[in-house]
């Protein structure tokens, strides 16, 4: 029998990769049907809104019905939505599939979520989740090459086979997650209720909606308001890199787009290499309890990246800084996992990560419009230096947190 852990990093794996093959073409394909840029500026918009929603909801949605059947749900819904993306044919019906994925691709907050509980020993959860994440990143480095071959091989029906394969990979995570062993016992209250509320389909819906709403009230947020600020500035950073690269290569470097392509996956081998070897990472750090060594360490590595990207020369040393970047990112979102974990209350974890992730979505929405005035007004190289303010605030927090820690433990 193939271990749950495993189970989980192949499921991670073939997600992030499938997503890898449909998000390079969207744009492509938006403007095919005849999509201007403001209509596919809000297009991203309105998927990270829907994710900003959805993230908390469907976190806080796990921990009341269990993790493993809200992702086969997830999973069950995305493989019909990604095969239907494949054969749209109006502007309506791409914005329609879109705002759908953004309520319920949440796949990866799941897994992150269910992770913990495949894998009991505490000291080796880090370790999970660094393959977790190291398989993600070999995916979406792999996705974007093998797309990109397809459509220049069939420029005219690519798009719909990546769709439908997309499709048939979401189904078969679908089975993996099937046949992991329950992990968590339900609660015979919930049981109950579930049996009470079945008579309607309508009823059940709604009183799980409300259920989620208090699970996610229920929790003590003031014990997590360091990830909260963390994470912000985290996404922050990286959505205003992410927003602005390509145009960045193109106008400051003449980069083509097989170069932007091959960054790209260079940038996310090194962070699947920093992410599978977290744990021996982790050793290093084995005093850092309250976890502030290692946010110094995140924020000042990703500060080198952007304010080495915004003044490099040449592509060649543009490159070379994107690897403290990449670095400074897969650590990151390890260290934020753990930090979760660390507080304890496994049966809110759900609702944390799904918060957690509200924040990242909720970067989706501002800071596209934020690169677009910067660009237009100022200049593209000061996307980067402003996003490497906001890192500089982050190496600040990592301070804060540490000298809080050192009062608390005088007072005990």
């Amino acid at each position: 029998m193939v271990p749950p852990k495993v189970i989980l990093e192949i499921v991670s794996f073939l997600d992030m990769f499938s997503i890898g093959l449909i998000i390079p073409q969207l744009g492509n394909i938006a403007l095919k049907l005849g999509c201007n840029h403001i209509q596919m500026g809000a297009m991203s918009a309105l998927y990270s809104a829907f994710q900003l929603i959805s993230a908390p909801m469907i976190g806080s949605w796990s921990d009341l019905k269990g993790r493993k059947p809200t992702l086969l749900l997830c999973l069950v819904l995305c493989t019909f939505a990604y095969v239907i993306l494949g054969f749209i044919t109006t502007i309506f019906s791409f914005f329609a599939i879109r705002s759908f994925l953004g309520l319920v691709k949440q796949t990866q907050l799941l897994l992150k979520a269910l992770a913990p509980d495949c894998e009991i020993d505490s000291t080796q959860q880090a370790a999970v989740f660094g393959k977790l994440a190291a398989l993600s990143s070999i995916g979406m480095s792999l996705g974007p090459i093998i797309s990109g071959h397809i459509m220049e091989s069939y420029p005219d029906s690519g798009f719909t086979i990546m769709s439908c394969f997309t499709g048939l990979l979401f189904a078969i995570n679908a089975c993996l997650i099937k046949s992991l062993p329950i992990t968590i016992k339900e609660n015979e209250e919930n049981r109950t209720k579930n049996d009470e509320t079945a008579r309607s389909i309508l009823k059940n819906v709604i009183n799980s909606l409300k259920e989620s709403v208090e699970e996610f009230y229920k929790v003590d947020w003031s014990v997590y308001w360091d990830i909260f600020v963390f994470k912000l500035i985290m996404t922050l950073c990286m959505s205003m890199y992410f927003q602005s690269y390509g145009i960045f290569l193109q106008t400051k470097h003449d980069a083509s787009p097989k170069y932007l392509g091959y960054i790209i996956a260079f940038q996310g081998v090194i962070g699947a290499l920093c992410s599978f070897f977290f744990g021996y990472v982790n050793k290093l750090y084995k005093n850092d309890k309250d976890f502030s060594n290692r946010l110094y360490h995140v924020f000042a590595a990703l500060t080198i990246g952007l304010l080495g990207m915004a003044i490099a020369p040449n592509l060649l040393s543009y490159v070379v800084f994107t690897i403290p970047l990449a670095l400074s990112g897969a650590v990151g979102r390890i260290v934020g996992l753990e930090m979760i974990v660390s507080k304890g209350e496994s049966d809110r974890r759900g609702s944390v990560i799904g918060a957690t992730s509200s924040i990242r979505s909720l970067s989706g929405v501002v800071t596209p419009m934020f690169v677009g005035i910067v660009s237009e007004y100022l200049d593209i190289q000061y996307v980067l230096y402003f996003a490497a303010l906001v890192a500089v605030m982050g190496i600040l927090t990592s301070y804060t947190i540490r000298s809080q820690a050192l009062a608390k433990n005088k007072a005990d």
